[in-house]
């Protein structure tokens, strides 16, 4: 029988500080070579070229400062949907769509929001019914003024659309809607005729106003200081020198 002698195993005692210091070194490499990767990848992969779409109202300058930076990372290492989170944040931008075109080449596409008002001269107001404030030199010019309480802007604008369908045969249309405090309506044409209108029936009385005009105002518009259409067996008409009523 073959006896042969075993040699000692030497146990060599490992502590937890040897243990921490060892898994150190190797975070430590991992993120070295995952740095170096990316430097590489950025240095002969880089970004050079940025195209937009659907820029009206973005501002163009506004919109390189926050995309800038994040095309330094190269081509593989583009975060395209942190841009797309960051441009999100433009208060004229309702969608978009970022993409990296091979082999250099970044690609976006923006959906803005369709601003239809002026929303308590201190918003604007989509027509999806987002409330949003853009910088000043960026508003529209032409757009029409709506107040009235918070909730009720879309209310306001599908009467707004109902309303100057009315006025089409008057070749006029609001440019001011008001719903007060009080539940009634104001509104001014672009005419500069303002008119004052009961809660109910808002559209009822307007149509029957819009059979009248011609023969209350017979383009006297100038001399029109307000209508009022409060009254249920008539029109009030105050004239800027002389008062009448019809």
């Amino acid at each position: 029988m073959d006896v042969r002698k075993r040699k000692p195993i030497i146990k060599i005692p490992v502590t937890l500080t040897q243990i921490l210091k060892i898994s150190s070194i190797s975070i430590f490499l991992t993120l070295t070579l995952l740095v170096i990767n990316r430097i590489h990848f950025s240095q002969y992969f880089p970004i050079r070229s940025v195209k937009i779409y659907g820029v009206n109202h973005v501002d163009p300058l506004e919109l390189q400062h926050l995309i800038s930076p994040h095309l330094k990372t190269g081509f593989f290492s583009l975060n395209v949907e942190y841009i797309r989170d960051r441009l999100l944040q433009l208060p004229w931008v309702s969608d978009l769509f970022v993409k990296r075109v091979w082999p250099d080449g970044v690609e976006i596409v923006l959906t803005e929001r369709n601003a239809v008002a002026k929303w308590n001269e201190e918003s604007l107001l989509s027509d999806a019914g987002a409330l949003f404030q853009p910088s000043l030199k960026s508003i529209p010019t032409q757009l029409p003024h709506f107040r009235g309480p918070q909730g009720q802007q879309m209310m306001i604008f599908q009467n707004y659309q109902k309303i100057n369908r009315l006025f089409l045969p008057l070749n006029v249309k609001v440019s001011s809607l008001e719903l007060t405090p009080y539940y009634t309506w104001r509104l001014v044409l672009d005419n500069g005729i303002i008119m004052q209108i009961g809660y109910k029936d808002v559209l009822t009385q307007l149509a029957q106003f819009v059979k009248v005009y011609d023969k209350i105002v017979s383009n006297q518009e100038a001399r029109v200081e307000y209508i009022d259409l409060r009254y249920s067996n008539g029109v009030a008409v105050k004239w800027k020198d002389v008062r009448s009523k019809a």
